[in-house]
């Protein structure tokens, strides 16, 4: 028998992991798995669009429902394993508040492919135990139903979905305030710190009776920043730096929680067939920016770079990297290897992930296409193509393509999307341009009655 998981964030950005360079955010068990799997430095979210998301995952489609042709079906990979014989379960998290938010409900029919789901609720909050968060929750639901998915005999897909980083990642008090030290030791070379220090130090100041309720209020006064994701634009750099806090502290708390998860899994390695696939769906969001002026930050680094790593049990290359591009699309295309699976449906397929495991056999690198709801763009491993989606008329009213918003970042020196050279790579964007046009002239023809 062979089993599977998938541990699967939804949002949370490659740049905020230790094992992907960060140098003061604790991820210890990230780095841990990271040290005994293949890691992926080159994986990338590409289809980051709020509405009709192909949600590649899924689906296994490498092209965005922005070049999709009208013709072309969305089968969800899991119906095709069950069909073989796998069994499937799926564990949901979800915050006890909401419920579900709109990603979940926009994704229910392919969580309805699994012969077993279950949604495991919390809270987020500033003065609530952390094993009360969601996250918490479904790792601890995860841990206790762990000894009786590996006593089944039957081959097994287990996918465990965790938000990540919500939308309003206020955190436990421990982990909200993990990383305050690091952000004043900063600021004290910084013009304009004295004043953020001498606020903190007023409301945590022994002379008052109400240093919780201070410290909270201070907390979640910088956490209610993420309810207005349209005023990010506007704070100064002392706000930003607090709101990151928060941040940085729900990242770490998500890695201690997972962490529980891995240590019982490990103990089943050297007795099962086990495959791991830890990722994400879409990295951070314009709380860790604006790292440049750009009118496509929507699919730059920080948003589109995502974590992979890949434990598998027999494997000789625990420990290693990958520089190879890959993307959310491969997911299905590896787990169809891992039970020997042929797809039911023709369509774009992603990267076996098994294949380059071993580093054993010859695989062409991809190009990947990216869109969300104003940009498109085309990544190779030199280049990382974007233009923007809105049409740019010349003051008579016509189109006119030399308009067209478009910007060009070399890789993989340029990584954090800062230097544009569209200017000076004229044969370069001309190429991009033209693949680009032929893709969406083929979703037009198809729209033609």
């Amino acid at each position: 028998m062979k089993k599977a998981f998938v541990v699967s964030f939804e949002q949370l950005p490659a740049c905020m992991l230790g094992c992907y360079g960060h140098q003061w955010i604790e991820t210890p068990n990230f780095d841990r798995l990271a040290s005994l799997s293949v890691l992926f430095d080159q994986h990338f979210a590409n289809d980051l669009s709020s509405v009709e998301n192909s949600f590649p995952w899924w689906t296994g489609q490498t092209h965005p429902h922005a070049f999709q042709t009208a013709n072309q079906q969305s089968h969800c990979f899991v119906t095709e394993l069950k069909n073989q014989g796998v069994d499937t379960s799926l564990l949901l998290e979800a915050d006890s508040d909401s419920g579900r938010n709109a990603a979940q409900r926009a994704q229910e029919a392919y969580f309805s492919c699994f012969e077993q789901v279950d949604t495991i609720a919390g809270t987020n909050d500033y003065q609530i135990s952390e094993s009360e968060t969601p996250v918490a929750k479904l790792m601890q639901a995860a841990v206790a139903r762990l000894p009786e998915w590996m006593a089944d005999s039957r081959d097994q897909l287990i996918w465990i979905r965790s938000e990540g980083v919500p939308a309003f990642p206020l955190a436990p008090e421990f982990f909200a305030t993990l990383y305050l030290d690091e952000v004043l030791d900063q600021d004290e070379s910084e013009e304009g710190s004295e004043e953020l220090i001498q606020e903190i130090d007023d409301l945590t100041s022994e002379e008052t009776d109400l240093e919780a309720e201070d410290w909270q209020e201070l907390v979640s006064a910088v956490a209610e920043l993420f309810r207005s994701p349209e005023e990010w634009s506007g704070l100064d750099e002392q706000e930003r730096q607090m709101a990151r806090v928060v941040y940085a502290g729900y990242v770490t708390m998500l890695d201690q929680w997972f962490g529980r998860f891995l240590d019982r899994l490990l103990e089943y390695a050297e007795s099962h067939s086990l495959l791991l696939i830890v990722t994400a769906a879409r990295g951070g969001n314009s709380l860790l920016g604006p790292l440049r002026q750009s009118d496509m930050e929507g699919l730059l680094e920080e948003s589109t770079h995502i974590p992979l790593m890949i434990f598998q049990s027999d494997t000789a290359q625990a420990g290693s990297r990958r520089q190879f591009l890959t993307q959310p699309a491969d997911l299905p295309v590896a787990l169809r290897s891992w039970w020997n699976v042929k797809p039911e449906h023709q369509s774009d397929q992603g990267t076996d992930l098994l294949l380059l495991l071993e580093d054993q056999q010859e695989v062409p690198e991809p190009q990947i296409f990216a869109a969300d709801d104003d940009t498109l763009a085309m990544r190779t491993s030199e280049y990382y193509y974007l233009e923007s989606q809105v049409n740019q008329f010349s003051d008579g009213g016509d189109y006119s393509d030399d308009l067209q918003k478009k910007e060009l970042y070399r890789k993989p020196v340029d990584r954090w999307d800062v230097a544009d050279v569209h200017l000076q790579s004229p044969e370069v964007v001309a190429e991009f341009t033209s693949q680009l046009m032929e893709l969406k002239q083929k979703k037009h023809d198809h729209h033609l009655p």
